[in-house]
């Protein structure tokens, strides 16, 4: 039996040395030298377990010094180096004894700017986004704050200074940091360009970006922003030439948790990957419930720059649209990495000293959805930033031709979004779920439900779980009056599927679910205890063999270089490293497997203490570009006791799991390797269809073969279906399962102990 889940992997970590067993390198991004970085500076994360002595002889190896310690990010910190960047990286680039990750610090640039025509007086981008729609609604939230991480902010221009923030802890000038956020008089933000509390806007950029998110609307004055009453507050990291560096964006992001800002601004990107700035944004979002709003870059190529390309599940990533929503020529694109298109040519704004001028650039269109953001943001409470994010890319307004190249497939539609933005109840599981669970023992379950703005339907709320083979069955929750709600389910045998999920029924919203895929994904346990027979999660060449007839592209081991023509950004599981073709930038990131094959074969497995066990491995293939997309397939074949090559499965030359994606295949041994004492596995990607032509990009990681062991399982007679009561339910399994599990000596059982309780 087979069965696929798709499952889409996220973050990089490091890369790899192919050949023989070596120490995987723990710089994030391999090809950062082609990127712009600070001299003599790095950014390292130690870790948890590293002595203070080792960090100092860590450090002394390469003359570092910490000028910078992150506390959103345990561990990380900026150090200055005797030594230049590539020696410094060179010495602790495998270092990962005592470090998580060591990077650059990579300069970042405000996306480039281009000026028009500066009488152009029509917004134009306010109706294409519906935002004149939504103001009959709500205008904005004097409460609700919005950060501007860029060039800084003209808080006294006549279209602005009623919006600015002012911070109501802090007295200004006293030169002490009166509300205790860890900055000395932060009244307006912060400049951590020059480290000091002013961070006017010495660019012109990071005000432009604020007149269109909440230029004060119907003063009749200036421009209109998106949201007429949000408050701006200026983030300085970028310079008056426009450029900043990445732990300066860290520290603006920083800034944003220490006071609770919900949304930011990021007109501005470049650089390498780095992963402090992946973990500070995601640590906001997860925390402290940021929304980090990021422009898609002004190169007019396929993929976002980062850190809008980030898989960070609290950024929406943003394209330019012109004034007929069709793409800006500059806007860059691509269906996973970008989210949503916003007007981003020829905008009007705010610039410092009282005036406005007309600029382009998705640093233009970014603002436009940061200001829906905040009025959406301002309605919804506690809600998470996922939730708020969900919400402005579900409502996203459809337009043909931006199908295919941002995830929404369309335009911000403020007005959508307004409307979508009513609370309904939202369960939390109180108690925890088990990995395993042994045969037959009952599973307290506990969690509060919150109605919020809904009113749920009396006696609606239930716990649903397989009492059956697959079957599903409910039972009322008690309900302790205050939210509260508790069951126990019954137990299962060892052969039954496992699982649960919460639902309940809104007035309004109808049946919701936690997990919110109900049934379809529940929560999930294995009944007995998982026995592992073989796993490799790429960590090693191992016994792994590689034989290729391609003129290119042979299969290797390494932590994925993400070069954005549907090859992996990362391993599956998160361990760091796994197998892939060319997993080379060598040759401007075109790395794919060119006219022939590669071939890679598994050692020996030995299941002969699993003959009735488990297979299962996660693959990625992609073959959807180049001049004949489409036409070559990825082989995974399987052989027992050293027998001839069967094919498990042929990937492709079309359909879904062509477009990349970790997926993970399972199979039981007793179907593909019945009576087996060893198996082999070999894994092929081809590039030879229509004059080898295609982009070819696969990957293979967490092989594993298991067993489900169930030992000393309490024996109760008649109890067919596990739920610990012998009653009709039991009957019927016996009648389902009649004359291949059960027969007429498992039914008097039944009959026997008909009404017992086990």
């Amino acid at each position: 039996m087979r069965s696929l889940m798709l499952v889409v992997a996220g973050g990089l970590i490091a890369t790899s040395v192919t050949g023989a067993d070596t120490d995987t390198s723990i710089i994030p991004d391999s090809t950062w030298q082609s990127h712009e970085y600070v001299p003599n500076a790095l950014l390292m994360r130690f870790r948890e377990g590293a002595s203070e002595a080792q960090r100092d002889a860590l450090l002394a190896e390469v003359g570092g010094s910490i000028t910078e310690e992150f506390w959103l990010v345990p561990g990380l910190a900026r150090v200055d180096t005797r030594d230049s960047v590539p020696a410094a990286l060179a010495t602790l680039g495998h270092r990962s004894d005592v470090l998580h990750y060591v990077e650059p610090v990579f300069v970042v640039r405000s996306f480039e700017t281009i000026p028009n025509d500066p009488y152009y007086s029509q917004l134009y981008g306010m109706p294409q986004v519906r935002a004149h729609l939504a103001w009959d609604d709500h205008v904005g939230d004097q409460d609700f704050v919005v950060a501007i991480i860029d060039t800084g902010l003209d808080y006294n221009h006549e279209d602005i200074q009623a919006n600015a923030w002012t911070n109501p802890g802090e007295i200004a000038g006293n030169g002490q940091d009166d509300d205790g956020n860890g900055y000395v008089d932060d009244v307006h933000g912060y400049d951590f360009v020059n480290g000091d509390s002013d961070p006017y806007d010495d660019n012109s950029h990071g005000t432009h970006c604020g007149g269109t998110i909440a230029g004060k609307g119907n003063n009749g004055i200036g421009v209109t922003g998106v949201s007429w009453h949000a408050q701006l507050v200026g983030v300085k990291f970028l310079s008056g030439g426009g450029s900043g560096s990445t732990d300066g964006a860290i520290q603006s992001v920083q800034y944003c948790a220490a006071n609770a800002f919900k949304v930011s601004n990021n007109s501005w990107g470049g650089g390498g990957y780095t992963q402090g700035l992946f973990d500070a944004i995601q640590a906001a979002g997860d925390n402290h419930g940021h929304v980090f709003v990021a422009a898609a870059g002004n190169g007019g190529s396929y993929g976002a720059s980062y850190p809008a390309a980030y898989t960070c599940t609290n950024i929406i990533a943003v394209a330019a649209s012109d004034s007929n929503e069709n793409p800006a020529s500059f806007t860059q694109y691509h269906p996973v990495e970008v989210d949503i298109a916003a007007p981003g040519v020829d905008v009007i704004s705010s610039v410092p000293g009282n005036g406005y001028s007309s600029y382009s650039g998705t640093s233009m269109a970014t603002p436009h959805v940061c200001g829906g953001v905040a009025l959406v943001y301002s309605l919804m409470g506690d809600s998470s930033a996922e939730e708020v994010r969900d919400i402005i890319l579900s409502t996203a307004r459809p337009v043909g031709v931006w199908d295919g190249m941002c995830a929404s497939g369309g335009i911000l539609d403020v007005d959508a979004a307004l409307d979508a933005t009513f609370l309904g109840p939202k369960f939390e599981l109180l108690s925890s779920v088990p990995m395993e669970l042994d045969p037959n023992t009952q599973l307290a379950v506990q969690a509060t439900l919150d109605p919020r703005e809904d009113v749920i339907v009396p006696g609606s709320v239930q716990v649903n779980y397989r009492n059956s083979l697959g079957g599903w069955s409910s039972m009322a929750m008690d309900s302790d009056g205050v939210g509260g709600f508790t069951a126990t389910v019954p137990g299962y045998a060892c052969d039954q599927s496992s699982g649960f999920y919460l639902s309940c029924q809104g007035e309004t919203s109808g049946l919701v679910t936690i997990p919110a895929a109900g049934a379809t994904s529940p929560f999930a346990y294995i009944i007995g205890q998982i026995e592992v027979a073989y796993s490799d999660n790429g960590q090693s060449n191992g016994d792994w063999t590689v034989e290729t007839s391609a003129a290119d592209g042979g299969w290797n081991r390494g932590v994925p270089i993400n070069c954005d023509r549907g090859d992996p950004p990362s391993d599956f599981d998160g361990s760091g490293a796994c197998w892939l073709t060319d997993n080379s930038s060598s040759d401007g990131c075109n790395s794919d497997v060119d006219e022939g094959a590669t071939l890679l074969t598994s050692g020996v497995i030995d299941i002969s203490s699993v003959p009735d066990g488990q297979l299962s491995y996660a693959r990625w293939f992609h073959n959807s570009y180049g001049a004949a997309p489409n036409t070559d397939t990825f082989v995974v074949q399987i052989r027992a006791d050293g027998g001839s090559w069967s094919v498990l499965e042929e990937v492709g030359p079309s359909g879904s799991d062509v477009n990349g994606g970790w997926v993970v295949a399972e199979w039981d041994l007793a179907d593909v390797a019945s009576g087996a004492s060893t198996i082999q596995l070999r894994f092929t990607a081809s590039d030879i269809g229509a004059d080898t032509q295609s982009v070819v990009e696969a990957g293979v990681d967490a092989v594993t073969v298991t067993a489900r062991i169930c030992d000393d399982e309490p024996f109760c007679p008649g109890d067919l279906n596990g739920d610990m009561v012998v009653d009709v339910n039991d009957v019927l399994t016996a009648v389902g399962g009649w004359g291949t599990k059960y027969n007429v000596e498992d039914l008097l059982t039944v009959l026997a102990q008909f009404g017992d309780s086990c």
